[in-house]
């Protein structure tokens, strides 16, 4: 029998059309005014183990601004004998001298402790990516490169005087804040927190919560 308009009857559904679950309709994007939902975020892993999580990004800046601290207590006492006894040129030796302190700091406390000392203070360790090990000197050292490598290279040049090397050393200083920009960028959207420095090193900063 033929429909009232005297098109084709409706051929029936068929035994697997009738019993497949049907997919939910997509909801439609909001395009008024160009508007365009946002991209999602990089998912954030919970952590590598019970009462283990992955540092965030405030708590790490926080550990490093301990850090720097005690470095630059350290660093005032030592510039203030020196300028007594050697005068300005003293800033020289001081400034080449904190780069090996800061890379001895850093390297030894991973190695030894887990952590720098602004990292225990916030229950933060600094271990190995695929197992939670503690890392070796090798991946401690390469971290610390990828971490302040740039930025030690701008205080050397900035120290060595001459006008040729000043200005080097402020292009050098320049790119060594984008730089550290960067890896914090890098830390917020890797889901383990890795930063471009972590990956380097292959180690991951995690955060002890019981």
């Amino acid at each position: 029998m033929t429909e009232p308009t005297g098109g084709a009857p409706t051929p029936p559904p068929s035994a697997d059309q009738a019993g497949a679950p049907q997919p939910p309709a997509q909801p439609p994007q909001q395009t008024q005014g160009g508007w365009q939902a946002p991209p999602q975020q990089p998912q954030v892993a919970a952590g590598p183990a019970p009462g283990v999580l992955y540092a965030d990004t405030i708590t790490r800046v926080i550990a490093l601004v301990i850090d720097a601290i005690i470095l630059g207590i350290g660093l005032a006492i030592v510039n203030t004998i020196l300028l007594v006894i050697g005068g300005w040129g003293a800033f020289v030796i001081t400034g080449i001298l904190y780069i090996i302190v800061n890379a001895v700091y850093f390297i030894y406390t991973w190695t030894r402790l887990r952590a720098s000392p602004g990292q225990k203070v916030l229950n933060l360790e600094t271990v190995n990516a695929a197992d939670g090990a503690t890392i070796t000197q090798d991946q401690a050292i390469r971290r610390w490169l990828y971490l302040w490598g740039p930025a030690a290279a701008a205080q050397i040049l900035s120290y060595s005087g001459g006008v040729v090397l000043g200005a080097l050393g402020l292009l050098v200083a320049l790119f060594a804040l984008a730089y550290e920009i960067y890896l914090l960028y890098s830390v917020t959207q890797s889901p383990k927190r890795q930063g471009y420095h972590d990956v380097q090193a292959s180690t991951v900063v995690v955060k002890r919560v019981a």
